[in-house]
């Protein structure tokens, strides 16, 4: 787990660090900066950034962070074109002599990202922290609000920028996403994904793309069947409601939790159509609009306990206000992954969201960045590293937010 201690560098980027969309001032890039870039010294060594990770033993580690042998998927659940085992991210680590030679290179780097709640907040974090650490400048982040359209439109306006590094990812279809980069590998871009793959490249030192990181998402699916029962175990009725899409990710998660919960037969799964993410009949097509489905929802399910939101902010947000909307506060719960804000909060003081799952994204964003600079000085680096994922309850929120968000997102902010 991180112990970062962020100093006058972490306090001067800390206006950036929250904001919802974010893109550096054009000053930012101008030659002026790159100039002084270029001459400032190299910052002094840190260990605690820069060394192996480990999950906090608060957070369970051998149920949480298991043999890496028997987690259940590779990078192939991504779109990759291989088929490449995970390695954990405790295996990633960067010394003294390979930080220098880093930043030796002066090198620049961009995030492309396709969000702009806490989850990716804490991605850009962690990016933002590793970066500082290896001297390299952060030119830009865009965001394409999980908007395919935007996608292309925001690397046509980062290219001319010029960056050796950029790192992306979100619901891009891995039939699409070789084809919207290849600009970028044209340009000789080192690129690394968030839980993203390509089907027309491979993966790995010397590919197109380095690297792909994120967690095992079937897992997660898995660990969240299962806090559901520890939280209900004389049974409960749980509506099954989600986003129509084909991101691989969020079909893997929801894939490992119906197929988890089917270990308990006291568990009724309660849905629309089938209860399967494939089917468009069992979910709503507008992620920023679950309220109306699910208003819809409970009207025709009266008598569920419990509903499964796709992820915190903004769907399970928008079930939660169905929920008070029909007046069922205090009724109906939501189970829910991407633990963010309102879902902290809402655990911490029993409300409707009473269980979340917490992913390490504060060390993902790390990870990106640290195996695409591995990469550019011709270290070892591992294709398809992944980060441990821990239920939040009332027990650990605490310690699960600071785990997912990193030392730069106050509990709750």
């Amino acid at each position: 787990m991180w112990n970062y201690k962020r100093g006058a560098r972490g306090t001067a980027l800390l206006g950036w660090g929250v904001v919802t969309v974010m893109l550096l001032a054009a000053s930012g890039c101008s030659s002026s900066s790159s100039s002084s870039s270029s001459s400032a010294p190299c910052p002094a060594y840190d260990g605690s950034m820069l060394g192996h990770p480990s999950l906090a033993s608060s957070l369970d580690p051998s149920t949480n962070m298991p043999s890496i042998s028997s987690m259940p998927s590779t990078s192939a659940n991504l779109g990759t074109k291989q088929s490449l085992k995970p390695t954990w991210y405790t295996q990633v680590s960067i010394s003294q002599a390979q930080q220098q030679a880093i930043c030796a290179k002066r090198l620049t780097g961009v995030y492309m990202d396709w969000a702009g709640v806490p989850f990716n907040q804490a991605i850009r974090w962690g990016i933002t922290d590793e970066f500082a650490a290896l001297g390299i400048r952060l030119l830009r982040i865009t965001n394409w609000n999980i908007n395919t359209a935007g996608f292309p439109a925001d690397l046509a306006a980062v290219l001319p920028l010029h960056p050796n590094i950029i790192m992306t990812g979100g619901p891009v279809s891995p039939e699409q996403f070789a084809a919207i980069m290849q600009p970028a590998i044209s340009q000789g871009v080192t690129v690394t994904t968030w839980a993203l793959g390509a089907k027309q490249w491979n993966t790995g030192a010397g590919q197109p793309l380095k690297a792909v990181v994120g967690y095992d998402f079937y897992y997660l699916g898995v660990q969240l069947a299962d806090a559901i029962h520890k939280a209900y175990p004389n049974g409960v009725k749980l509506g099954y409601i989600h986003w129509v899409n084909n991101a691989l990710a969020i079909l893997q998660r929801e894939h490992g939790m119906l197929d988890e919960l089917k270990k308990y037969p006291n568990i009724q799964v309660v849905c629309n159509g089938n209860c399967t993410p494939e089917d468009p009949g069992s979910g709503f097509t507008d992620p920023f609009n679950s309220e109306t489905y699910t208003v819809a929802f409970l009207k025709q399910h009266p008598d569920v306990d419990l509903l499964f939101g796709p992820w915190e902010d903004a769907a399970a947000l928008g079930e939660v206000a169905a929920i008070k909307a029909v007046g069922l506060e205090g009724k109906v719960h939501v189970a829910t992954m991407d633990l963010s804000t309102q879902g902290a909060q809402q655990i911490a003081s029993n409300g409707t969201i009473n269980i979340d799952m917490a992913q390490g994204m504060y060390d993902g964003g790390r990870m990106m960045a640290a195996e695409a600079a591995l990469s550019l000085i011709g270290a070892k680096i591992y294709p398809y590293v992944i980060v441990p994922t821990v239920p939040s309850t009332s027990q650990n929120v605490k310690a699960a937010w600071d785990f997912m968000h990193g030392p730069d997102m106050p509990f709750g902010e």
